[in-house]
Formats: C-alpha cells, structure tokens, sequence
C-alpha cells in the first residue's frame, strides 16, 4: 500500500525529530532520506504548508542562509 503523504503527515514526523534538538532544514532533509525520496518532491508538499514554509523561513534567518526583506513573499524562496 502506498503512503499518502501530506503536509500534516509530513510535519508530524518531522515535529518528531525537532524534539530531539534537529533543526527543520535537517528534519526535512533527513525525512528525505529516511523515505528514499528526493528533497525536490519533498518541498512540493512543503510547500503547500504556510507553518512549515514560515519555521524554515525564521530557521534560515536566523542562521543568516537569506537576507531579511520583510516585502518579499515567502513563496518566492521556494
């Protein structure tokens, strides 16, 4: 039987390993691998979760991986 994957789906796992100290670009990474999947399809779903696309949002700000630029939508960095 194939899994549905889900934006839901996908944050309940991945809230699983944010609970051990993983940051959401390595969750999200690791989930990947975990489910032999590519990241690529991975952001698909991703991105059809706003809470998902803003945690990673505020993650790669404040590790400085994007510039600050309150106008700028965040559909624009997937």
């Amino acid at each position: 039987m194939i899994k549905t994957r889900t934006p839901d789906s996908i944050h309940q796992e991945i809230s699983k390993m944010l609970s051990n100290g993983v940051t959401y670009i390595d969750a999200i990474v690791e989930y990947a691998k975990k489910n032999d999947l590519e990241i690529e399809t991975v952001a698909e779903i991703v991105k059809r979760s706003s809470v998902i696309k803003e945690k990673i949002r505020e993650e790669a700000l404040k590790m400085k991986l994007v510039k600050r630029d309150d106008n700028r939508d965040i559909t624009e960095l997937c």
